[in-house]
Order: C-alpha cells, then sequence, then structure tokens
C-alpha cells in the first residue's frame, strides 16, 4: 500500500545563508509554488558562550557576545535574508525568522521546528564527512533524528 503525500501548508528553510546552503533554495522556491504554501527562511544568531581558539585548551572562561555584537548581527542577517526573499522567493507569502540561540543552533532549530509544526523542512548538507564532521557537528543530522516532520536535505551542488 502506498501511503499518501500529506498536503504541505508550510516550508520551513534553514540557513546560514552560506552558498552551500542556498543550495536548497531553488528545491524549496519550487515546493512553495507547487504546493502554494507559505515559507520561511530561519537562521540563527549563536548567542551562546563561545570559547576562542587561543582558549581552547586553557583554563579560560568562554566569551558572550556584546549586545551590540548581537544588534549588529542581527541587522546584517536580516538584510541578508530579505535580500534572499527577493532573490528567491517573490512572494507575499514568503518571510523569515531569526533566532537568538543561547544553546547549541541545532537544538534552537529542533524547538522552532516543535513549536512552530511546518508541513516540511527543507535543509542543505554542507557534506562535511570524516574528522571535520566530529570536531563541527552536523546541524542536518541532528534535526534529521530529533525532528518530528519530513525533513528534505538537498545536496550541495558539484563545484
Amino acid at each position: 500500500m502506498v501511503a499518501e503525500l500529506q498536503r504541505i501548508n508550510s516550508i520551513l528553510v534553514t540557513t546560514d545563508l552560506s552558498l552551500e546552503a542556498q543550495c536548497a533554495f531553488g528545491m524549496a522556491a519550487s515546493l512553495m509554488q507547487a504546493y502554494g504554501c507559505s515559507l520561511t527562511l530561519l537562521t540563527c544568531i549563536n548567542t551562546s558562550p563561545q570559547y576562542s581558539e587561543a582558549s581552547l585548551g586553557a583554563f579560560e572562561a568562554p566569551i558572550a557576545l556584546s549586545p551590540q555584537t548581537v544588534t549588529d548581527t542581527y541587522n546584517e542577517l536580516e538584510q541578508s535574508l530579505k535580500e534572499s526573499l527577493s532573490d528567491y522567493f517573490k512572494s507575499s507569502r514568503a518571510n523569515y525568522h531569526i533566532i537568538q540561540a543561547p544553546v547549541a543552533v541545532e537544538h534552537s532549530i529542533v524547538t522552532y521546528i516543535t513549536d512552530n509544526e511546518p508541513g516540511l523542512v527543507v535543509m542543505s548538507s554542507h557534506g562535511r564527512s570524516g574528522i571535520r564532521r566530529a570536531f563541527l557537528g552536523s546541524v542536518t543530522e541532528y534535526v534529521l533524528r530529533h525532528c518530528k516532520v519530513p525533513v528534505l536535505v538537498v545536496p550541495i551542488k558539484a563545484r
């Protein structure tokens, strides 16, 4: 028995606004048009305390972002998201949301998904593997494992 495709009323596209992440925009725009649904671009400002590279292995306290840095980052991200919306998603049903993530970004994304219940999440995969993935983690993999809604992972384009 073949299961019916569910009706998608909204799409959430996670992005760090990198060129790799933008690989998912075309697919998301096509799906938005095909389903006639709304779309939200989601990005995060990691406001959790960070360790500087110089302090790795040392007994230094983590560095917190200043309120002015958070504001400046928010403004820069907002401008970039607006540009992405006008470049890729020419619709009044497309918007953006910026999370100030006091915990790991992947946790904040899953919380947002749980709270807002989009019909589909679209993400790109940066294609990291091996040791780089072990150190950097995988936001996409975490979301896949902990998200209760369908997730479409779009691979980065061949370079």
